[in-house]
């Protein structure tokens, strides 16, 4: 079967282009023709590695992203380049005759089941439906000070997203399949009666347990306000003065690092505290940690998550949407705390800290538990849904 991956690149970390890169190489492993076709490499190779088969077309677009530009500017000045996509996608498609197109990024959400190739269309959400506009409020939440004109502009842009948001769930019902990662995320999808739910697999090694755990609480993620890492800080804090052999780890890179060692400097926690950069040999962070906790005010399906109970740590969680409540089985692997609630978070890292029996036991099972989301469980969904579509 011929497949192709849509994807704005594959050159930087993060989970979609990690899971993507999987997802692919496990599909040419399997005797598929892939096809990975990017947008914005401008000559820089992948992150992650690609299996020898795959072939990997760059169309040159490079996308304007939004930081250095407003988001504003930066749909502007993308519009035109959409057309162009799309023409460009035309002309190869008719050249390859795949049977199966994926929109994995975000642009050709817009358009790609426009393409009249004879492929079946599926589109990809790799977080929460209501994420975009969510964001407006959770950054006046974590500001110190909040201006009358910051708080309009932060209203406009929420509208903004919500409009977005619902042009994007029109565009959802014109492919053949939406795809989401959770149960949970499916019920925001009443605008998509074809939604089906397939989860991220586990993209780390998991054959692997280690008993030398080191007295560790380990976070892993992107450094911005989505994961609310200087939360986690203050958490840690209401109880770290009466473990004072215990650290808490945040491996990762972003824009808030800068106030997440502010948070730490003014409880006092630098000998208990370590910063450490993103790193594709994650594992060894997983291997050396006794709990991993996630603060993260929402999520799509937190591959941190798969890859921590893979590992066999027990789980403490904000059950924040989406995607905790799908993975973490409450009292069994792991528990969920209410969001915002730190002082039920800091009592179950205690109750972990001081139980050592519970730890173990709890990580056993997250082991087990995360074998429902095992790369070849999940790629067998995959295949399923492919022989399915193109059966019609």
């Amino acid at each position: 079967m011929k497949i192709v991956y849509c994807l704005f690149g594959t050159y930087s970390v993060g989970g979609i282009e990690r899971v993507t890169t999987v997802k692919a190489n496990w599909l040419a492993e399997h005797g598929h023709e892939v096809y990975l076709v990017t947008t914005g490499h401008a000559g820089r190779p992948p992150y992650y590695p690609l299996h020898p088969s795959i072939k990997h077309i760059d169309l040159g677009l490079c996308y304007e992203v939004q930081g250095a530009i407003s988001r504003f500017e930066a749909y502007r000045r993308n519009l035109p380049k959409y057309r162009k996509h799309k023409e460009l996608l035309e002309e190869l498609f008719a050249e390859i005759r795949p049977d199966i197109a994926v929109a994995a990024g975000w642009h050709e959400g817009t358009f790609l089941y426009q393409i009249k190739d004879g492929s079946k269309k599926i589109i990809e959400h790799h977080i929460w439906r209501n994420a975009n506009f969510a964001l407006y409020s959770l950054y006046l939440k974590q500001m110190s000070h909040v201006t009358l004109l910051r708080r309009v502009k932060s209203g406009l842009l929420t509208l903004w997203n919500r409009w977005l948001t619902y042009k994007q769930g029109r565009y959802d019902r014109q492919f053949d399949r939406l795809v989401v990662l959770t149960e949970e995320d499916k019920t925001y999808c009443s605008h998509c009666p074809t939604a089906s739910v397939i989860p991220n697999p586990i993209t780390v090694s998991s054959d692997v347990y280690s008993t030398n755990r080191e007295k560790i609480i380990l976070g892993v993620g992107h450094l911005d306000n989505q994961k609310n890492f200087p939360e986690l800080v203050d958490i840690w804090a209401l109880i770290a003065k009466d473990y004072p052999d215990w650290k808490l780890r945040i491996v990762g890179d972003g824009y808030v690092d800068v106030r997440i060692l502010q948070r730490v400097k003014e409880h006092g926690l630098e000998a208990q505290f370590e910063l450490c950069p993103s790193t594709p040999h994650i594992q060894k962070h997983y291997l050396s940690a006794s709990i991993f906790a996630l603060s993260s005010v929402f999520e799509g399906l937190p591959l941190v998550t798969i890859e921590a109970e893979s590992m066999g740590l027990p789980l403490v969680s904000y059950a924040c949407p989406c995607g905790p409540r799908d993975v973490i089985r409450d009292g069994q692997d792991g528990f969920l705390v209410e969001p915002g609630d730190k002082e039920t978070f800091a009592a179950r890292l205690r109750q972990l800290i001081e139980d050592e029996e519970l730890r173990r036991r709890m990580g056993q099972a997250a082991k087990v538990n995360s074998q429902r989301f095992s790369l070849d469980n999940v790629m067998k969904q995959w295949e399923d849904l492919f022989a399915e579509l193109t059966a019609k």
